[in-house]
């Protein structure tokens, strides 16, 4: 089956791409010359999205409280342009691809949020590399899109999958469950998609490649592969996962606070500020 899968993933037509309005953002944002009118210009091109950045923007998920932005030039100037394109994502991503009723809508998309906002808030303390540290966000929010790419390319084996699979009872790994089924995991899958059909970064596609894969540790250098991985595993211990997840548990200890010099206290806390960014998102997934 793995074989049909990739043919049909190179198949012109099948899957949905990235919304023009992000590769446009993509673009200014690879511009050293882009300024903020720039920005607001193409943002306002678009009234329902900017609509709803503005009300994001004011939201706890970026630091609402103070300052209000009353418009896009407003929530530019005081989030900076990095920001907003988060925000775009954010609000442009779940309407892009659809999400299969087994998965849900809002869990899936809470969960790659989730991982998003962690590994954003981490990368600042670990990651040096520019081009990875512009990548955290979105390396995060689609970090599991491989769940989504089953359904549009073999809908009927993937339902199939879904219904006739007891997850909560399994002591495998949904990554094993998928390659006995499939042939492959939903992780090479993801990469495989991003890869063919989003015009992202290539640390972006390594990073959903590798998300199931080792974390971070102290004795290897941090980089956002790892830092992505440790985002999902400290989503999946706090109750932040998605609806298939199985019986199985990786082998987890507090390896990574060490890598992140923090504390157990510190992450509970972190944890809690982006369950707060999680309800103020809720209205968009």
């Amino acid at each position: 089956m793995k074989d049909l899968i990739l043919e049909k993933l190179k198949a012109s037509g099948y899957l949905p791409p990235l919304p023009d309005v992000l590769i446009a953002l993509q673009k200014l944002m690879g511009d050293p010359d882009c300024d903020v009118e720039d920005v607001r210009r193409l943002i306002s091109s678009e009234p329902v999205l900017s609509s709803r950045i503005i009300g994001m923007a004011n939201s706890a998920l970026f630091g609402g409280g103070r300052d209000l932005a009353e418009n896009i030039e407003d929530a530019i100037v005081r989030l900076g342009v990095g920001a907003v394109l988060e925000l775009c994502y954010t609000v442009e991503l779940p309407g892009c691809i659809n999400v299969p009723q087994t998965l849900g809508q809002t869990q899936y998309w809470k969960h790659g949020l989730a991982v998003a906002i962690l590994s954003r808030e981490l990368g600042k303390k670990v990651l040096t590399d520019p081009e990875e540290l512009n990548s955290c966000y979105l390396a995060g929010l689609v970090h599991d899109i491989g769940l989504l790419v089953y359904d549009y390319l073999i809908p009927e084996q993937y339902n199939q999958f879904l219904s006739h699979t007891d997850f909560h009872a399994s002591d495998q790994s949904l990554e094993t469950l998928e390659k006995n089924f499939f042939g492959m995991g939903h992780s090479e899958l993801g990469a495989a998609y991003l890869k063919e059909w989003w015009p992202v970064s290539q640390k972006v596609v390594e990073a959903t490649a590798a998300h199931i894969e080792s974390g971070l540790t102290k004795n290897q250098p941090p980089n956002l592969m790892r830092l992505v991985c440790t985002a999902n595993q400290i989503a999946n211990e706090y109750g932040l996962g998605h609806s298939i997840e199985t019986r199985e548990k990786s082998n987890s200890d507090e390896s990574y606070l060490e890598a992140l010099n923090m504390t157990r206290e510190e992450m509970d806390e972190l944890v809690d500020w982006t369950q707060i960014g999680l309800l103020a998102a809720e209205s968009v997934l």
